[in-house]
């Protein structure tokens, strides 16, 4: 278990689905002298909670397969569609505040750490219900979660809800959810929907690894 994790896990069991800046801080100090998993099961007895997170969680693979996508940056910019962005991709924060031009720079570590918590927020448990009788059924695989998850992190839950990736998945046609990924290569350059050679190439793996 990492850090990471161990946060997500803590910010799962509180009512709001946030921490307070003093329950980070005191984690983080404890953190320093304990190990991740040892902390998560201390807190777990005393707080009688739930150690094990339900659903599927995206793996190291494919949290190393967005990062290689998602490129890193300390500052903050605008992204193609003119939103505020930060670190691999991220427009928010885990304490849902936008990214906004006056906020300072971030780490490599810590836009890692911001990636992997929204993920765990936000993007992992909307898969999770838009697949969840696939997954209970044991039909959906880690590479194809880890790829769907990828898809989502890119286009948006909205977009892969309404995608012929997310139908064909529901009528049980994998092969053709798999080649829908390709659809979605294309971005407005100059004003003009066009096909994008990084998009298409990412595209491309994702169908390899969901087929995987």
């Amino acid at each position: 278990m990492t850090n990471s994790d161990f946060f997500a896990w803590l910010r799962d069991q509180q009512d709001n689905k946030r921490l307070t800046q003093s329950m980070v801080d005191g984690a983080n100090e404890l953190l320093a002298y304990i190990e991740p998993k040892e902390l998560q099961q201390s807190i777990a007895k005393i707080n009688n909670w739930q150690v094990n997170r339900e659903g599927m969680q995206l793996s190291k693979k494919g949290s190393d397969f967005i990062k290689s996508y998602e490129r890193f940056m300390s500052n903050p910019y605008r992204d193609a569609v003119g939103v505020w962005t930060i670190g691999f991709g991220n427009t928010y924060y885990e304490d849902r505040r936008k990214v906004s031009g006056s906020d300072k720079p971030i780490s490599e570590v810590r836009a890692s750490e911001l990636k992997q918590n929204i993920i765990n927020m936000d993007f992992a448990p909307a898969v999770n219900l838009l697949f969840a009788d696939e997954i209970a059924r044991g039909q959906i695989n880690q590479n194809q979660f880890d790829a769907l998850l990828s898809l989502a992190y890119n286009i948006g839950t909205r977009g892969l809800a309404g995608s012929s990736v997310y139908k064909n998945i529901k009528r049980g046609n994998y092969e053709a959810a798999a080649d829908s990924f390709l659809a979605w290569n294309k971005g407005r350059v100059n004003g003009k929907l066009q096909a994008i050679n990084g998009l298409t190439r990412r595209r491309k793996e994702e169908r390899e690894l969901f087929l995987s």
